[in-house]
């Protein structure tokens, strides 16, 4: 038998899971405000601890290259529209990295909302677009094309955590219901902002999104 020394790392990974079970019913329970950025904070709060983390252990190990936050920051948005289809009663079924349609080669959305077998919305998150900014209008639009041959009646909405290497999407004046790009940061990075915050941080608040998904149910 092996002596596995005491390690308060593994510890701390043991217990993730617990946590977040324990966090979402906590903030089922409290019924978040989508007209307060209470959903935004979260999300902000999150991606911050996340990113500081993985500065931390970057520096103290020698790594050239801090942790990826893809799969992080997709996980973050899909706790959150959880708690909001639960608070508000939608009932969506939320999914994600589920292939859209059984056959090879399907779409394996980062998220998608479905609602009585009906696949109503995609979403793609990226933390940034990188080398997607100089051509990400025509990179959507063919991923769209590609969504709309299968199922002609869903939205194709995209997510980004922010627009600190890029000029945004521009969509600011597109109503809410018609809108399907969205970037949450307006020029930040979530590891430099300080833990005090208000709303002029926003390009898109993740409540923007919420509220066009909520125009999905009507």
């Amino acid at each position: 038998m092996v002596k596995v020394p005491a390690d308060d790392y593994a510890d701390l990974l043991d217990s993730l899971a617990l946590a977040l079970e324990s966090s979402y019913m906590n903030m089922k329970d409290s019924s978040l405000s989508i007209d307060e950025y209470e959903y935004s904070g979260v999300l902000i709060n999150r991606l911050q601890a996340f990113y500081c983390a993985q500065d931390t252990i970057k520096k103290f190990l020698g790594k050239r290259v801090a942790q990826a936050g893809a799969d992080f920051f997709v996980e973050s948005v899909l706790f959150l529209l959880r708690i909001f289809n639960d608070v508000e009663a939608l009932d969506f079924e939320i999914s994600s990295e589920l292939p859209v349609k059984r056959k090879r080669n399907a779409i394996r959305p980062d998220i998608s909302i479905w609602k009585d077998g009906e696949l109503l919305a995609i979403i793609e998150c990226k933390t940034q677009l990188g080398w997607l900014r100089n051509n990400w209008k025509q990179h959507f639009e063919e991923r769209e094309k590609s969504l709309k041959e299968v199922f002609p009646d869903a939205q194709f909405l995209v997510f980004v955590m922010t627009g600190c290497n890029w000029s945004g999407f521009g969509e600011q004046n597109v109503s809410i219901e018609h809108r399907k790009f969205f970037c949450f940061l307006k020029d930040a990075w979530p590891a430099h902002l300080s833990k005090e915050f208000d709303s002029s941080l926003f390009e898109s608040p993740v409540e923007d999104l919420m509220q066009r998904l909520k125009f999905l149910s009507s």
